[in-house]
């Protein structure tokens, strides 16, 4: 299959998510509350993966260790929250939604 074609498919399927966030965005929201409670470290590093910050940069701003922090972003994947990349050499960790 041609890079073009992989291309168009995923811009298709990010649509298509896109679509489903917007129509199940209250299920979604209510779900997230019962997974993170508010004021929780959970939560604090839920909010600070937004795609910039590396494990490091996340331990430091709540004052933890790197190997804490990576712990909680560990369970955070777990329960389908937030995914980990690569980009630019550099590990982060983004919401899923």
């Amino acid at each position: 299959m041609s890079d073009g074609k992989l291309d168009d498919i995923k811009s298709l399927l990010e649509d298509i998510k896109g679509l489903l966030l917007v129509a199940n965005q209250d299920k979604l929201d209510d779900m997230k509350q019962k997974l993170l409670k508010p004021g929780s470290i959970e939560n604090q590093v839920y909010e600070l993966c937004d795609g910039t910050n590396t494990a490091q940069d996340i331990a430091t701003k709540i004052q933890k260790s790197t190997d804490y922090t990576n712990a909680v972003i560990s369970n955070l994947r777990r329960k389908g929250l937030v995914r980990t990349l690569e980009i630019e050499g550099k590990r982060i960790t983004v919401q899923i939604f």
